[in-house]
C-alpha cells in the first residue's frame, strides 16, 4: 500500500468531526450466481478499497495519532476492528492542524515536490511551519 496523505488528512478530519470512519468502504459484493471471474474481480476491488482505508487508519493508530480504535490484521490481510469513541491524540490534533488549511496543505505538497522531499509525518510538520511563515510574509 502506498501512503496517501490526502486520505490521512480526511481520516484525521473524520475522527475529529466524529464522522463514520468506514463510510468510503462500499458494501461487500454478494454472490449473485454470476460468473466466478466477475465475482472474484468485484471482491478483489472491494478488498483493495477496504485494505487501503483500514491500512491508513492502522498507520495513524500505530503512530499514536488516533486513540479509541483497535485494528487487527489477520494472516490473510483482512481487518477486524473495535471502536471505543475514536478520538485524536494531542499529536493527532497537531498533525491535523498542520494539514487542515487547504491552502497550507497544497503549499506543503508543492514545496515537498519541488524540493524532492518525500512526505513523512516529520516533513509535513516542518514544511507546515515554513508554509505558515511564508503566508505571513
Amino acid at each position: 500500500m502506498k501512503r496517501d496523505w490526502d486520505l490521512v488528512r480526511k481520516q484525521l478530519t473524520d475522527v475529529e468531526e466524529e464522522n463514520n470512519l468506514f463510510s468510503d468502504i462500499p458494501p461487500e459484493p454478494m454472490w449473485k450466481e454470476q460468473e466466478w471471474a466477475e465475482y472474484e474481480k468485484q471482491l478483489n476491488e472491494y478488498r483493495a478499497i477496504e485494505g487501503r482505508i483500514f491500512g491508513h487508519l492502522e498507520l495513524l493508530v500505530n503512530s499514536g495519532y488516533i486513540d479509541g480504535l483497535q485494528l487487527i490484521r489477520s494472516a490473510d490481510g483482512l481487518f477486524s476492528y473495535g471502536l471505543h469513541s475514536p478520538r485524536l491524540t494531542m499529536a493527532g490534533h497537531d498533525l491535523l492542524d498542520t494539514m487542515r488549511s487547504a491552502t497550507i496543505w497544497e503549499k506543503i505538497k508543492a514545496t515537498a515536490k519541488s524540493k524532492g522531499i518525500e512526505l513523512t509525518f516529520d516533513a509535513i510538520k516542518a514544511l507546515g511551519a515554513l508554509a505558515l511563515k511564508s503566508a505571513f510574509e
